[in-house]
């Protein structure tokens, strides 16, 4: 039977997950993302009272992972099933254990509060990258998009700076509590005093980074001029309540209709935007004759359009691109974008020749192909829009990139999207959260535009407007201010994601090592 003290030990870890998925939508408590780091570590130190030398770090860090992963992307069931959801979460649950294995090898350092915020940092940006081109979803610093005075900090340090600062200040205030707590019981009250003294190296870091915080702020470009846009929403498909022959088809209707009467109406817009997949079948080909019409009809009207396309590749059968195309009067794509960031087992099968057998996987038949390098649409009198494409708002080093362009600043993002297989879900304002960070991040306006909601204009303080529900056909409109120049992110880029993903590596590394010569050791030991 497992003792009550170790029993303590996850339920403490199960709570520092908990603290990260109600942080983030549906709850939103933004200030919960603070409690996570402290609840963790203390399970670790909870685990080291009477471990006897067995330490059970990566269990609990695997346990906070699964409480924090397991309710918050349950809205990949829908389009993935049990299987690709369990999959996944063991995978960020697993991130988490390696996570705790780090901590726990600092948890009575001085210097813990900075050494846990580099670590977990640095596992996020990890997370970014492996396995497969990575998922850093559920990152701390997605939850302080709503109202959080930590928010500002993206502008100088990117999203990995706000966690850091969040991991920062829970650790730090939990070893500043700490200390006062031994005080206390071996002094009584008349030790009170004596708590600052003891505790300087917390306080100090508490101090700091409360500070930093404040001061690691830089104020939003300067705008000239703006640029009306016009997003509609098209989607108002139930697929999985209400089955329709022919989506594709319905939905370019839909979107088609409520561009020209919001044209009719006098919106008069300088661009029009259809999300992601709203013309899911290749226009281009003879037998979708019917969907260039529609998009010749919207093209020839004064409005340039912007409109997620479905194209086939260099082998129709097997291959395809997952873009969005630029069309003007003459209704022929003048350029395109197309994904450069794609989703595994979403949009493309890895290694599909050994495991395509598998089959959940036949509702991949055919694999996307990505973009290569970043691109920029030129619209009106000289204006620059930089595109991403569904998840790429989760990289904040990749819209950079196409914000950065070959030299020449975009002056807003669109980001397109089509939420639609995750149903009636929190995906949609997770993912809102995502682009709320990148407007912060680059100081542009981002047009966020979702086929199925939630769609809205996002300004670079991160304050999302003209928010659009689920489900409808909805359009919206606003003229949207020009930025001018650049945030300190945009100069430097990801330059912390990088120190802490080399900081991570060079500690895994020395555990690794520790644990081969302990266990080198162990059979001279027994002779």
């Amino acid at each position: 039977m497992m003792p009550s003290w170790r029993v303590g030990a996850y339920f403490v870890a199960g709570l520092s997950g908990l603290a990260i998925t109600i942080a983030h939508p549906p709850l939103g408590w933004w200030w919960s993302s603070f409690l996570a780091p402290p609840m963790l570590v203390g399970a670790l130190w909870l685990d080291a009272v009477r471990a006897s030398g067995k330490s059970h770090a990566f269990r609990l860090g695997f346990v906070a992972g699964l409480v924090a992963f397991a309710p918050m992307i349950q809205w990949i069931i829908a389009p993935a099933g049990y299987v690709g959801w369990a999959l996944l979460v063991a995978v960020q649950a697993g991130w988490w254990g390696v996570l705790a294995v780090l901590l726990a090898r600092f948890r009575d350092h001085p210097l813990l509060p900075v050494i846990a915020a580099a670590v977990w940092t640095g596992i996020d940006a990890w997370r970014g990258v492996v396995p497969l081109s990575g998922f850093e979803w559920g990152a701390l610093a997605y939850a302080h998009v709503d109202g959080s005075w930590l928010l500002p900090v993206a502008r100088v340090l990117g999203a990995r700076g706000i966690t850091a600062f969040t991991v920062a200040i829970g650790v730090a205030t939990l070893v500043l509590l700490r200390t006062g707590v031994r005080v206390v019981r071996e002094d009584g009250l008349d030790g009170f005093a004596r708590v600052l003294p003891r505790a300087r190296v917390p306080t100090v870091l508490l101090v700091v980074s409360l500070a930093g915080s404040a001061l690691v702020v830089a104020d939003p470009p300067a705008t000239d001029g703006s640029l009306r846009v016009l997003v509609v929403q098209g989607n108002d498909i139930r697929h999985w309540q209400q089955p329709v022959d022919d989506p594709v088809t319905r939905i370019a209707t839909n979107l088609h209709a409520d561009t020209l009467d919001a044209l009719a109406s006098g919106r008069d817009p300088d661009v029009v935007v259809w999300p992601e997949s709203a013309i899911d079948r290749d226009p281009t080909r003879t037998t979708n004759a019917a969907l260039a019409e529609i998009i010749a009809d919207v093209a020839a009207r004064p409005p340039e359009l912007l409109a997620g396309t479905t194209l086939d590749g260099p082998d129709p059968a097997h291959t395809r691109y997952v873009a969005v195309s630029h069309y003007t009067d003459s209704g022929t794509a003048v350029d395109r974008y197309v994904k450069r960031r794609l989703v595994p087992f979403g949009e493309y099968v890895p290694a599909r020749r050994l495991i395509g057998w598998f089959p959940p996987l036949a509702q991949v038949p055919r694999d996307a192909l990505a973009g290569q390098g970043p691109q920029q649409f030129v619209v009106g009198d000289d204006v620059r829009i930089a595109t991403v494409i569904c998840f790429e708002t989760l990289f904040g080093a990749l819209v950079r990139d196409n914000v950065r362009g070959d030299g020449d600043y975009a002056h807003l993002v669109v980001a397109t999207t089509n939420d639609a297989s995750f149903r009636d879900s929190a995906e949609p304002a997770q993912h809102l959260a995502q682009s709320r960070m990148r407007a912060v991040e680059t100081g542009r306006w981002v047009v966020h535009a979702s086929l199925s909601g939630s769609s809205a204009f996002v300004d670079p303080n991160g304050v999302a407007h003209d928010t659009s529900p689920l489900f409808t056909r909805a359009t919206i409109a606003r003229e949207v201010p020009l930025a001018t120049s650049a945030t300190p992110f945009l100069v430097i880029g990801d330059l912390l994601g990088w120190i802490t993903r080399a900081i991570v590596a060079v500690l895994l590394l020395a555990v690794l090592v520790g644990a081969r010569r302990r266990a080198s050791r162990r059979p001279s030991a027994n002779r």
